[in-house]
């Protein structure tokens, strides 16, 4: 049996309690242990009902072979600052893929979200800790980095190519063979056409830079 913990609380965490309680009720390999505070993110008080799951700050508990955790924050950056905490610490990271369809050739690392209705074609390869916000399309023949984040519903086509660290808005499009760097935020409804290096602020269709991205 795999016990689950969600790292890191508001919002985001509380869906992230939803998703992996469809699952259980399905398989009944996985369950729900409870919610852990991080760095003083996730107090009772960001769980509102649920805060009777919370079990105290991730740095008090010692966790067992048969524990895993899911990343409970949105936010890119901190989603980041977790997860580089909890792999010095050595966890186990559960990749949540709530009724999303993927197929099998796709190869991703540890620490996945995909919320509900996604679907990933064939030949994909995604790094670590990306967060796939619902009814987002992966194409054929993409490469994820690490440390994304796509609002709902973007489109990405056939044999993009994405970097490390991007926040990819609401409804966006990357047309075929679109290539983004490292760094960059895509506002909500953008095309882009021909992708971006790194740094950039993109908005429009098609896309522009139309700002930069402070790298620190």
């Amino acid at each position: 049996m795999k016990k689950i913990y969600i790292v890191g609380g508001n919002g985001f965490a509380r869906e992230c309690y939803l998703y992996i309680s469809k699952i259980s009720a399905i398989n009944l390999e996985i369950r729900f242990a409870g919610f852990l505070g991080h760095g003083g993110y996730g107090h009772t008080v960001d769980y509102m009902e649920l805060q009777k799951f919370y079990k105290g700050e991730v740095s008090e508990h010692q966790f067992q072979s048969d524990e895993y955790v899911i990343i409970g924050a949105g936010y890119p950056p901190l989603r980041k600052k977790i997860y580089n905490d909890l792999k010095q610490m050595g966890v186990n990271f559960y990749t949540l893929k709530h009724n999303s369809n993927i197929c099998n050739e796709v190869k991703f690392g540890e620490a996945n979200i995909f919320i509900a209705t996604n679907i990933c074609s064939h030949n994909i390869k995604v790094g670590n800790c990306n967060l796939f916000n619902g009814q987002v399309l992966v194409g054929h023949d993409v490469s994820v980095g690490d440390f994304n984040f796509f609002g709902p519903r973007v489109s990405i086509l056939g044999e993009v190519k994405i970097g490390n660290h991007n926040q990819i808005g609401t409804n966006s499009v990357l047309l075929p063979h679109v290539k983004i760097g490292n760094n960059n935020k895509i506002a909500p409804l953008s095309a882009l056409y021909k992708g971006c290096k790194d740094n950039c602020y993109m908005l429009g269709n098609p896309a522009l830079k139309v700002g930069d991205i402070d790298a620190s």
